[in-house]
């Protein structure tokens, strides 16, 4: 496969029609990689890396289906379906089944976060939030250059 110059891995890959799974990517916001669900395995690197982000560059050697990659996105998935009220996402709830994520791998209290509507411009339920940061990403230079939301606490 011949990548384009400035393309990251994540744009090869959709090129190519390899499914990856992303939560945090957008294609008009810098990537965020708060997710890690896009990892791939890049040759001789000891750590999986965000094909969000990284560039892709000649000789480059990837796995997108290989054990440690599948099991890293799995995980993902897993936390998230075990924290948060995922009702009402259909597509976070696909990408998790076809990863075979077990919604019940991590059990534990469920943290109510609350559903905000003190502000006329948006309302905030964090009961649905996963910390993708694409609303911090879309209020910040990307987009409405306000830097209205920023993340606390994490």
């Amino acid at each position: 496969v011949t990548a384009r110059e400035g393309e990251t891995i994540l744009q090869v890959l959709r090129r190519e029609k390899v499914e990856t799974p992303t939560l945090c990517f957008h294609d008009n916001l810098t990537p965020a990689k708060a997710c890690r669900a896009c990892v791939v395995e890049l040759k001789n690197s000891r750590a999986l890396v965000a094909s969000c982000e990284r560039k892709a560059e000649a000789g480059m050697e990837i796995q997108t289906e290989s054990e440690r990659v599948q099991n890293a996105r799995r995980g993902v998935f897993e936390l998230l379906l075990s924290q948060n009220n995922t009702d009402t996402a259909p597509s976070l709830l696909a990408q998790a089944k076809s990863l075979g994520a077990d919604p019940d791998h991590y059990k534990g209290q469920r943290y109510e976060h609350g559903f905000h509507d003190d502000n006329q411009l948006y309302v905030r339920d964090y009961d649905k939030c996963i910390l993708c940061y694409r609303c911090v990403e879309a209020c910040g230079v990307d987009a409405q250059n306000t830097f209205a939301l920023t993340v606390a606490g994490r």
